[in-house]
Protein backbone atom coordinates (compact mmCIF):
# COMPACT_ATOMS: atom_id res chain seq x y z
CA UNK A 1 0.00 0.00 0.00
CA UNK A 2 1.54 3.74 -0.94
CA UNK A 3 1.94 6.36 1.66
CA UNK A 4 -0.80 8.66 1.95
CA UNK A 5 0.64 12.11 1.97
CA UNK A 6 -0.53 15.68 4.01
CA UNK A 7 0.87 18.97 3.86
CA UNK A 8 -0.12 21.69 6.34
CA UNK A 9 0.22 24.94 5.12
CA UNK A 10 -0.33 26.54 8.09
CA UNK A 11 -2.04 29.80 6.50
CA UNK A 12 -3.86 31.04 9.00
CA UNK A 13 -0.65 32.95 10.40
CA UNK A 14 1.98 32.06 7.82
CA UNK A 15 4.40 30.29 10.46
CA UNK A 16 5.31 28.37 7.18
CA UNK A 17 6.71 29.90 4.00
CA UNK A 18 4.61 29.78 1.34
CA UNK A 19 7.23 29.84 -1.31
CA UNK A 20 8.24 26.24 0.33
CA UNK A 21 4.90 24.75 0.55
CA UNK A 22 4.12 25.78 -2.93
CA UNK A 23 8.00 24.49 -3.92
CA UNK A 24 6.57 20.80 -1.85
CA UNK A 25 3.13 20.18 -3.57
CA UNK A 26 4.95 21.32 -7.10
CA UNK A 27 7.15 18.57 -7.03
CA UNK A 28 4.51 16.14 -5.99
CA UNK A 29 2.36 17.05 -8.57
CA UNK A 30 5.47 17.11 -11.11
CA UNK A 31 5.82 13.13 -10.32
CA UNK A 32 1.95 12.25 -10.12
CA UNK A 33 1.83 11.63 -6.28
CA UNK A 34 -1.29 12.46 -4.83
CA UNK A 35 -1.58 14.07 -1.84
CA UNK A 36 -4.17 16.26 0.58
CA UNK A 37 -3.69 19.86 1.60
CA UNK A 38 -4.74 21.27 5.16
CA UNK A 39 -5.49 24.76 5.14
CA UNK A 40 -4.25 25.09 8.93
CA UNK A 41 -4.10 21.53 11.02
CA UNK A 42 -4.03 23.09 14.17
CA UNK A 43 -7.51 25.12 13.69
CA UNK A 44 -8.92 22.01 11.85
CA UNK A 45 -8.17 19.53 14.70
CA UNK A 46 -10.07 21.34 16.72
CA UNK A 47 -12.83 23.35 14.68
CA UNK A 48 -13.76 20.45 12.36
CA UNK A 49 -12.18 17.38 13.37
CA UNK A 50 -13.82 14.92 11.47
CA UNK A 51 -12.49 17.00 8.19
CA UNK A 52 -9.32 15.29 9.42
CA UNK A 53 -10.52 11.41 9.76
CA UNK A 54 -8.46 10.33 6.56
CA UNK A 55 -5.88 11.50 8.54
CA UNK A 56 -6.25 9.92 12.06
CA UNK A 57 -7.04 6.44 9.97
CA UNK A 58 -3.97 6.29 7.77
CA UNK A 59 -2.35 3.40 8.21
CA UNK A 60 0.63 4.47 6.66
CA UNK A 61 1.22 8.21 6.19
CA UNK A 62 3.64 10.96 5.73
CA UNK A 63 2.86 14.76 7.07
CA UNK A 64 4.18 17.77 5.84
CA UNK A 65 4.07 20.80 7.85
CA UNK A 66 6.07 23.25 10.68
CA UNK A 67 8.32 21.11 13.26
CA UNK A 68 7.87 17.55 13.39
CA UNK A 69 7.41 17.45 17.03
CA UNK A 70 4.41 20.22 17.29
CA UNK A 71 2.51 17.84 14.60
CA UNK A 72 3.24 14.39 16.30
CA UNK A 73 1.61 15.67 19.36
CA UNK A 74 -1.16 18.05 17.98
CA UNK A 75 -2.62 14.39 16.03
CA UNK A 76 -1.51 12.73 19.28
CA UNK A 77 -2.87 14.54 21.69
CA UNK A 78 -6.28 15.03 19.69
CA UNK A 79 -7.85 11.59 20.98
CA UNK A 80 -8.46 10.41 17.48
CA UNK A 81 -5.43 9.22 16.17
CA UNK A 82 -5.23 5.36 16.17
CA UNK A 83 -1.90 3.87 17.11
CA UNK A 84 -1.48 1.16 15.88
CA UNK A 85 -0.90 3.01 12.41
CA UNK A 86 2.20 4.46 11.54
CA UNK A 87 2.71 7.90 10.28
CA UNK A 88 5.81 10.17 10.35
CA UNK A 89 6.21 13.79 10.30
CA UNK A 90 8.48 15.84 8.21
CA UNK A 91 8.97 19.80 7.89
CA UNK A 92 8.38 21.50 4.19
CA UNK A 93 12.21 22.54 4.42
CA UNK A 94 13.64 19.24 5.89
CA UNK A 95 17.26 18.46 4.35
CA UNK A 96 16.00 15.25 3.59
CA UNK A 97 13.13 15.97 2.21
CA UNK A 98 14.34 14.83 -1.84
CA UNK A 99 15.08 11.11 -0.32
CA UNK A 100 12.05 10.98 1.41
CA UNK A 101 9.92 11.96 -1.75
CA UNK A 102 12.32 9.80 -4.01
CA UNK A 103 10.66 6.63 -1.91
CA UNK A 104 6.95 7.43 -2.89
CA UNK A 105 4.99 5.41 -5.40
CA UNK A 106 3.41 7.50 -8.31
CA UNK A 107 -0.22 7.25 -8.43
CA UNK A 108 -3.37 8.45 -10.03
CA UNK A 109 -5.53 10.66 -7.45
CA UNK A 110 -6.00 14.03 -7.60
CA UNK A 111 -4.98 16.69 -4.50
CA UNK A 112 -7.60 17.21 -1.94
CA UNK A 113 -7.93 20.17 0.09
CA UNK A 114 -8.91 20.34 3.44
CA UNK A 115 -10.40 23.82 4.48
CA UNK A 116 -9.83 25.81 7.33
CA UNK A 117 -12.58 28.85 6.96
CA UNK A 118 -13.44 29.77 10.64
CA UNK A 119 -12.10 33.35 11.87
CA UNK A 120 -10.95 31.70 14.83
CA UNK A 121 -6.72 32.10 15.29
CA UNK A 122 -5.57 28.75 16.31
CA UNK A 123 -2.88 29.74 18.90
CA UNK A 124 -2.94 27.50 22.07
CA UNK A 125 -0.63 24.97 23.33
CA UNK A 126 -0.10 21.35 22.93
CA UNK A 127 1.34 19.02 25.62
CA UNK A 128 4.53 16.89 24.92
CA UNK A 129 3.69 14.25 27.67
CA UNK A 130 7.12 11.92 26.15
CA UNK A 131 8.80 15.41 28.11
CA UNK A 132 5.80 16.19 30.42
CA UNK A 133 6.72 15.33 34.46
CA UNK A 134 3.55 16.46 35.79
CA UNK A 135 4.57 19.35 38.26
CA UNK A 136 1.80 21.24 36.84
CA UNK A 137 3.48 24.70 36.42
CA UNK A 138 1.71 25.51 33.77
CA UNK A 139 -1.25 24.87 35.50
CA UNK A 140 -0.39 27.14 38.16
CA UNK A 141 1.12 29.90 36.36
CA UNK A 142 -1.51 29.99 33.58
CA UNK A 143 -4.52 32.71 34.45
CA UNK A 144 -6.90 31.61 32.09
CA UNK A 145 -7.97 28.34 33.29
CA UNK A 146 -6.43 26.87 29.92
CA UNK A 147 -5.18 23.85 31.62
CA UNK A 148 -7.01 21.15 34.33
CA UNK A 149 -6.38 18.13 35.26
CA UNK A 150 -7.80 14.69 34.55
CA UNK A 151 -9.13 12.33 37.72
CA UNK A 152 -5.94 10.55 36.96
CA UNK A 153 -3.72 13.45 38.11
CA UNK A 154 -2.76 14.44 34.18
CA UNK A 155 -2.54 18.04 33.30
CA UNK A 156 -4.67 18.54 29.91
CA UNK A 157 -5.47 21.57 27.48
CA UNK A 158 -9.07 21.77 28.57
CA UNK A 159 -9.63 25.31 27.27
CA UNK A 160 -7.48 25.92 24.22
CA UNK A 161 -9.92 29.36 23.25
CA UNK A 162 -9.23 30.92 26.45
CA UNK A 163 -5.44 31.09 25.70
CA UNK A 164 -4.56 34.76 24.79
CA UNK A 165 -2.70 35.40 21.02
CA UNK A 166 0.94 35.31 21.48
CA UNK A 167 1.43 34.93 24.62
CA UNK A 168 3.79 31.37 25.13
CA UNK A 169 4.23 32.34 28.81
CA UNK A 170 3.49 28.60 30.40
CA UNK A 171 5.99 27.13 27.66
CA UNK A 172 9.16 29.48 29.48
CA UNK A 173 8.36 28.51 32.83
CA UNK A 174 8.13 24.64 31.95
CA UNK A 175 11.16 22.72 33.36
CA UNK A 176 10.79 19.71 30.83
CA UNK A 177 10.36 21.94 27.67
CA UNK A 178 7.02 19.94 27.11
CA UNK A 179 4.95 22.67 26.34
CA UNK A 180 4.73 23.59 22.49
CA UNK A 181 3.32 26.59 20.95
CA UNK A 182 3.02 25.38 17.37
CA UNK A 183 2.96 28.67 15.46
CA UNK A 184 5.44 30.35 17.85
CA UNK A 185 8.42 31.91 16.07
CA UNK A 186 11.27 30.43 18.73
CA UNK A 187 12.68 26.72 19.17
CA UNK A 188 12.35 25.01 21.19
CA UNK A 189 8.59 26.97 22.27
CA UNK A 190 7.49 25.63 18.68
CA UNK A 191 8.32 22.49 19.13
CA UNK A 192 11.82 22.20 17.38
CA UNK A 193 15.55 21.00 18.81
CA UNK A 194 15.49 21.83 22.51
CA UNK A 195 16.81 19.56 25.61
CA UNK A 196 13.92 18.85 27.75
CA UNK A 197 15.89 16.78 30.55
CA UNK A 198 16.92 18.43 33.30
CA UNK A 199 20.52 17.40 34.93
CA UNK A 200 19.65 14.45 37.64
CA UNK A 201 22.82 15.05 39.44
CA UNK A 202 22.93 18.11 42.08
CA UNK A 203 25.14 17.15 44.36
CA UNK A 204 28.94 18.48 43.44
CA UNK A 205 30.96 15.81 45.81
CA UNK A 206 28.60 13.09 44.46
CA UNK A 207 29.87 14.12 41.09
CA UNK A 208 33.35 14.59 41.45
CA UNK A 209 33.36 10.96 43.51
CA UNK A 210 32.76 9.39 40.16
CA UNK A 211 33.69 11.81 37.57
CA UNK A 212 37.30 13.81 36.64
CA UNK A 213 36.75 16.87 38.76
CA UNK A 214 37.87 19.16 35.92
CA UNK A 215 34.97 17.48 33.78
CA UNK A 216 32.62 18.38 36.76
CA UNK A 217 33.23 21.86 37.16
CA UNK A 218 32.92 22.63 33.11
CA UNK A 219 29.64 20.58 33.14
CA UNK A 220 28.76 23.18 36.06
CA UNK A 221 29.61 26.27 34.49
CA UNK A 222 27.48 25.28 31.37
CA UNK A 223 24.61 24.28 33.91
CA UNK A 224 24.78 27.73 35.19
CA UNK A 225 24.41 29.86 31.97
CA UNK A 226 21.75 27.29 31.35
CA UNK A 227 20.59 28.18 34.39
CA UNK A 228 21.01 31.95 34.18
CA UNK A 229 19.19 31.43 30.92
CA UNK A 230 16.11 29.86 32.56
CA UNK A 231 15.96 32.55 34.69
CA UNK A 232 15.44 35.13 31.39
CA UNK A 233 12.98 32.71 30.20
CA UNK A 234 11.09 32.80 33.72
CA UNK A 235 11.13 37.13 33.36
CA UNK A 236 10.08 37.07 30.00
CA UNK A 237 6.63 35.14 31.09
CA UNK A 238 5.97 36.81 34.16
CA UNK A 239 6.31 40.11 31.38
CA UNK A 240 4.09 38.32 28.92
CA UNK A 241 1.60 36.78 31.39
CA UNK A 242 1.31 40.84 32.80
CA UNK A 243 0.60 41.97 29.33
CA UNK A 244 -1.96 39.91 28.76
CA UNK A 245 -3.78 40.68 31.66
CA UNK A 246 -6.42 43.20 31.78
CA UNK A 247 -10.15 44.81 33.85
CA UNK A 248 -9.79 43.29 36.85
CA UNK A 249 -6.89 41.50 37.02
CA UNK A 250 -5.36 44.23 36.07
CA UNK A 251 -6.29 46.86 38.82
CA UNK A 252 -5.57 43.91 41.45
CA UNK A 253 -2.09 43.92 39.89
CA UNK A 254 -1.86 48.00 40.20
CA UNK A 255 -3.20 47.92 43.83
CA UNK A 256 -0.62 45.43 45.01
CA UNK A 257 1.90 47.86 43.37
CA UNK A 258 0.91 51.38 45.19
CA UNK A 259 0.49 49.35 48.65
CA UNK A 260 2.44 50.91 51.49
CA UNK A 261 5.91 49.92 52.39
CA UNK A 262 4.09 49.41 55.92
CA UNK A 263 1.36 47.34 55.20
CA UNK A 264 -1.12 49.38 56.03
CA UNK A 265 -4.79 49.38 54.47
CA UNK A 266 -4.95 53.20 53.90
CA UNK A 267 -4.59 53.14 49.88
CA UNK A 268 -7.76 50.59 50.06
CA UNK A 269 -9.17 52.69 52.90
CA UNK A 270 -8.12 56.06 52.87
CA UNK A 271 -10.99 56.93 55.37
CA UNK A 272 -9.98 54.92 57.63
CA UNK A 273 -7.89 56.55 60.90
CA UNK A 274 -4.40 54.97 60.59
CA UNK A 275 -1.55 54.65 63.23
CA UNK A 276 0.60 53.50 60.38
CA UNK A 277 4.92 53.79 60.29
CA UNK A 278 4.31 56.32 57.01
CA UNK A 279 2.79 58.92 59.72
CA UNK A 280 6.52 61.00 59.64
CA UNK A 281 7.01 60.32 55.93
CA UNK A 282 10.15 58.45 55.97
CA UNK A 283 8.87 55.37 53.89
CA UNK A 284 9.43 55.95 50.44
CA UNK A 285 6.08 55.22 49.41
CA UNK A 286 4.46 56.64 52.34
CA UNK A 287 0.34 56.92 51.94
CA UNK A 288 -0.32 59.22 54.55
Amino acid sequence: MSKQIFICGCEKDGKIEKESVHKLRSTLEEKNIGYTYIEDMCGTILKNPNDLESLYTAEDAIVFGCQARAMQHLVDNSGKNIEENSTEYHHVDDENQEEVISQLESNTCEPLKIKYTDSWKPWYPVIDYERCNGCRKCLNFCLFSVYSVEDDGTVVVSASANCKDMCPACARVCPQNAIIFPKHAESPIDGGEGDGTENEKTDILEQIQNDDVYSVLSARRKNFQVSLLKNDQFKMAEEERRACCSGPDKKKEVKKEEKCDCDCNCKEEPKSKCDCDCKGGDSKSSCC
